[in-house]
């Protein structure tokens, strides 16, 4: 077995420097394979990084309507959280304010599952437990083509 990686380590290009997020299925239509992932796998990376002693946090996520209009929008959010088994709180120009004071909206959502962390980090952990169950690395090295 074989871990091959391009770069001269794992995680230079989309895995280091996306936001981290730890999603709580707040996008996906309920009852899809994207919603149901999105649950399992924010749960599974969560304990993943706990057992692997990784920085994470479930920090929760603010998502807000600027004006009236988007306030539809909003609320079909917040159904389809909860459809997805997920918790939302709907949240008031107050509301939004105490919880994100830089923030000018109209309306908000509080989706407390929300979470963050390292994903380069786990990136060279996942690398480091591939090379513990014997795959060799090789980094530095284009895949050009498999059978």
């Amino acid at each position: 077995m074989v871990l091959v990686e391009k770069e001269a380590d794992v995680a230079h290009h989309q895995s280091s420097r996306n936001s981290g997020v730890l999603h709580a299925g707040v996008y996906y239509r309920p009852g899809s394979r994207k919603a149901e992932l999105c649950q399992r796998g924010k749960a599974l990376m969560e304990a993943f990084c706990q057992d692997e002693g990784l920085a994470w946090t479930r920090c929760g996520k603010t998502i807000v309507a600027v004006t009236d209009d988007e306030i539809p929008r909003l609320d079909a959010l917040a159904e389809r959280a909860r459809a997805n088994g997920g918790e939302v709180h709907s949240l008031n120009a107050e509301g939004v304010r105490q919880r994100e004071p830089h923030a000018a909206a109209v309306a908000g959502l509080w989706v407390p599952a929300t979470g963050v962390t390292d994903f380069q980090a786990v990136a060279r952990q996942l690398a480091t437990r591939v090379r513990e169950a014997g795959a060799e690395g090789e980094a530095g090295t284009t895949v050009v083509g498999g059978r």
